[in-house]
């Protein structure tokens, strides 16, 4: 039997997508739509209507119109703060003073981003252009927190309103770009590498680079099994991102088939989820992910269902599409490689709506809230500070109940040259990030 009923008065593809997530999958309940008017007048649980006319004992939500358009709205929202709370689409006449549906869509469809102009090099939308970074809200998880609003003045309105059925949890997850620092290498790459490190007054890598390949010392970047024990410590789920595209500019993992990289991946198969990191290139050319889906399917003998783009490299909808056509159904680029915090708003895991089809689909968006390279090179903090950036963000997370989900990478964890002291950063984070 269904919690909460709900009727919307001109129902459509946005509006259904929107009301199903929020009273359904985000607020943990078994909620049902009602389409007869007549028929919802008599439902005996509590009720909500969306739509311009309130209907006796039901909750009421006035629409802005967003749900009902097709396309990209002109211009952009403006925000009012109320008690404290950021709202988009301002309403009169029902429970509420916003049309949160229509807000949580604007932000969860990434329509600000169709046609973005402000990229940077890599083709990535600058977070300081974001609506949220414009607004003051880009730190804050405003779909949940809405969600929470929106609940709580529902059940001031009828008591017998439930609880909303939400778990904080966190997700952990490794982005292996390189797989090993020295081992894995062609003999004339490695050889070249510390010609380049003798040039360059870097001796110290010599020594490190024959020690490693000499079997005296271990590899600076063999993290991962140290990542999976943090990880199974914390209780945090972990997914590791397998780099296998042929080797460019800027993809330099070294080849599965290294005896090194082999055994890494046994470690993640057994311990963890295996997910697939598309190389630089799959965003304007998608068909090279199925070589590469295959590649890492072949090598780990499971079959991939997550991912997460190399460089945040992506191009709504093509890149969702593409990668939903190959098996993908969890999605992990959804954050910013310039900022931290919700580029989407939220810290709970959606189905992503293609805008351009009008349709939900069966691809779920992973948003994570902070990765280890923006403290360090965009932000400029020290390793202490970045801690206490990304406890800020597990505390905005855990206040709503939703997932804490955080960007590693191997150079960060070994604390090695350029790295050096940021390799306790993530085992403080997660150990806070606790469930």
């Amino acid at each position: 039997m269904a919690d909460v009923h709900y009727h919307i008065a001109q129902p459509g593809p946005r509006s259904r997508y929107m009301l199903a997530h929020l009273l359904g999958t985000m607020a943990g309940w078994q909620a049902e739509e009602v389409p007869d008017a007549e028929a919802f007048r008599n439902v005996e649980t509590p009720k909500l209507v969306y739509g311009h006319q309130a209907l006796e004992g039901a909750f009421h939500v006035v629409p802005c119109g967003l749900l009902e358009q097709a396309g990209l709205m002109r211009g952009k929202p403006g925000v009012e703060s109320i008690q404290g709370m950021p709202q988009l689409f301002p309403t009169k006449g029902g429970h509420l003073s916003f049309d949160p549906f229509s807000a949580a869509f604007f932000l969860l469809s990434r329509m600000e981003e169709y046609g973005f102009a402000a990229r940077d090099g890599h083709g990535r939308p600058l977070a300081r252009e974001l609506h949220g970074a414009r607004h003051g809200y880009l730190e804050r998880p405003v779909v949940d927190e809405w969600l929470l609003h929106l609940a709580a003045a529902w059940r001031r309105a009828d008591p017998r309103v439930p609880a909303l059925r939400r778990k904080y949890m966190q997700t952990a997850t490794l982005d292996v770009d390189n797989g090993a620092m020295y081992l894995g290498r062609e003999w004339w790459r490695s050889a070249g590498a510390a010609v380049r490190d003798l040039l360059h007054g870097r001796p110290g890598s010599v020594r490190d680079r024959l020690a490693v390949l000499a079997g005296a010392k271990a590899d600076p970047y063999a993290v991962h099994a140290a990542f999976l024990d943090v990880a199974e410590r914390t209780g945090a789920r972990a997914i590791v991102n397998f780099l296998v595209a042929d080797r460019g500019r800027y993809d330099h993992a070294i080849s599965l088939r290294s005896p090194f990289l082999q055994d890494v991946l046994r470690q993640v198969v057994r311990r963890a989820s295996v997910g697939l990191h598309p190389g630089y290139g799959s965003s304007d050319a998608p068909a090279r992910m199925a070589v590469e889906k295959q590649r890492l399917e072949e090598h780990a003998g499971v079959a991939v269902t997550q991912s997460r783009q190399h460089y945040l490299r992506m191009k709504l909808p093509g890149t969702y599409r593409a990668l939903e056509q190959l098996g993908i159904r969890e999605e992990h680029s959804m954050g910013m490689a310039d900022a931290v915090g919700f580029r989407a708003g939220t810290c709970t895991p959606y189905p992503f709506y293609d805008l351009e089809a009008e349709a939900s689909t069966a691809l779920t968006i992973h948003p994570f809230a902070v990765m280890d390279s923006v403290p360090a090179y965009k932000l400029r903090l020290t390793p202490q500070e970045a801690v206490i950036r990304a406890k800020q963000l597990v505390d905005a997370v855990r206040a709503v109940q939703g997932t804490f989900i955080s960007v590693w990478h191997e150079r960060f964890l070994s604390g090695y040259g350029d790295e050096a002291g940021w390799q306790g950063v993530a085992p403080e984070v997660l150990e806070y990030a606790r469930p």
